[in-house]
């Protein structure tokens, strides 16, 4: 673990954080790289020393308990992780995703200000899932929806993949928002790990990314109506899921081949 990485500094800049990725990365997550890969296991001591490290609120503001870095700094943390883990580093740039989500869509709603204040605070691990069976690879169709009584929500999907599912604090869940809408009317739902049930239905041999445990899926929840985000999903994917996604990647993805060679 890294000495005094337990100490929230809201804040720190890119020098800092890298020296710290470095710290972990040589102490804790090369050391079990291998072991991550072959047993095609959840790397938890890399996350253990990340969390730790307070590396989970990088992208969240320092208003609410986080470093508040750009999308450029960010990436250069992937890149970075990526030369040591290429699991540790996926993992870690799809919970930065859905970060990214909350914080650029759901920044000025109490429920969701709240909540990032929560995973800054105890460092939680954010999945998502986004595929669904009967639409293929299409995200932008869902065959499952939303349903809303009163102050609560029910949803149940059939995902092919969720990756570090069983894994996670919560998953953000595609799906339709109501059972009257089509299927590309979509909304985003934070499904928390209180509110879950989770049937392994398949599982799916990640070549070079086997600690990320991405299996597939029959997701049922129960929860709070303030866990749909307001804004509609085509617009949550344009503006911020897709391209933070393909930046992220791509920042490993080239950590990943700077330590090949």
């Amino acid at each position: 673990m890294v000495a005094n990485a337990a100490v929230a500094q809201p804040g720190r800049t890119l020098e800092a954080l890298l020296k710290i990725v470095d710290e972990v990365g040589k102490s804790v997550i090369s050391e079990y790289a291998d072991s991550v890969d072959a047993e095609a296991r959840f790397p938890t001591e890399a996350f253990d020393a990340l969390k730790d490290a307070r590396l989970l609120s990088s992208y969240i503001p320092q208003d609410l308990g986080g470093d508040g870095i750009s999308i450029t700094d960010l990436c250069r943390l992937c890149e970075r992780l990526g030369t040591y883990d290429a699991s540790v580093a996926m993992v870690y740039a799809m919970h930065q995703i859905q970060v990214a989500c909350l914080v650029h869509h759901g920044r000025d709603i109490e429920y969701f200000e709240n909540y990032l204040r929560e995973v800054s605070e105890k460092q939680l691990l954010l999945a998502s899932a986004t595929t669904e069976i009967g639409v293929g690879g299409d995200v932008r169709s869902s065959v499952c929806a939303v349903q809303v009584e009163g102050d609560r929500f029910t949803l149940e999907k059939k995902a092919p993949v969720i990756s570090y599912a069983t894994h996670s604090d919560a998953i953000l869940v595609t799906c339709r928002s109501s059972e009257d809408a089509p299927s590309n009317e979509q909304s985003i739902v934070l499904v928390k790990t209180e509110d879950r049930e989770l049937e392994k239905i398949c599982g799916w041999d990640t070549l070079g990314f086997r600690g990320t445990c991405s299996e597939g899926f029959i997701l049922k929840s129960r929860g709070d109506a303030r866990q749909i985000m307001p804004q509609p999903y085509s617009d949550i994917l344009a503006k911020t899921m897709h391209p933070v996604s393909h930046l992220v990647w791509g920042s490993l993805w080239t950590g990943i081949a700077a330590s090949a060679v």
